[in-house]
């Protein structure tokens, strides 16, 4: 594999780490809070305990917005919101399967839709005031995805570059 290829698909799978990655980290005052019982039950549904929630990711954001929608809640939220955080994961692995398969272009357009996707999320949940609050601020997730994302588009184009270049030579 040349260099630009590994370069994408190292970060197409940070990309996909980052969705497993804190989203969310409780401020101190919380996380205190939190910890002086970490294994309290808060969602029997969920199984999710106070230790849980001190940092929450988008998988597990994305577990508690299926179990409001199991419950009936909001089902027009859940409808949106659950295929938003699903996509946060699925264009990261076919950023990551067209890198293994070397394929540039399909890695830059999943890992700018990816890219947008998450700033789509970061505004919406800002908006909300879901993250950050005073409960909660941003967590690493967020950088990781990012910067793994223009890693991966970086990436691809530099394989794009070189391919175009040994085809002239």
């Amino acid at each position: 594999m040349s260099w630009p290829i590994i370069v994408a698909l190292v970060a197409a799978a940070l990309m996909v780490v980052a969705y497993f990655l804190p989203y969310a980290s409780a401020t101190q005052d919380y996380r205190d809070a939190l910890m002086t019982m970490p294994d309290y039950v808060q969602s029997d549904e969920l199984g999710m305990t106070n230790a849980d929630i001190a940092d929450m990711s988008l998988f597990e954001y994305a577990r508690v917005y299926a179990a409001a929608g199991d419950l009936g809640a909001r089902t027009a939220f859940t409808a949106v919101y659950l295929p938003l955080l699903v996509g946060a994961v699925a264009l990261p692995v076919l950023a990551l399967l067209f890198a293994v398969l070397r394929k540039p272009v399909p890695v830059i357009v999943f890992s700018v839709l990816a890219v947008a996707l998450l700033q789509l999320l970061n505004w919406d949940f800002e908006d909300r005031l879901v993250v950050p609050n005073s409960s909660y601020d941003v967590g690493i997730a967020r950088w990781v995805y990012l910067a793994a994302g223009i890693a991966a588009i970086a990436g691809a184009v530099w394989a794009i570059v070189l391919r175009r270049q040994a085809r002239r030579a």
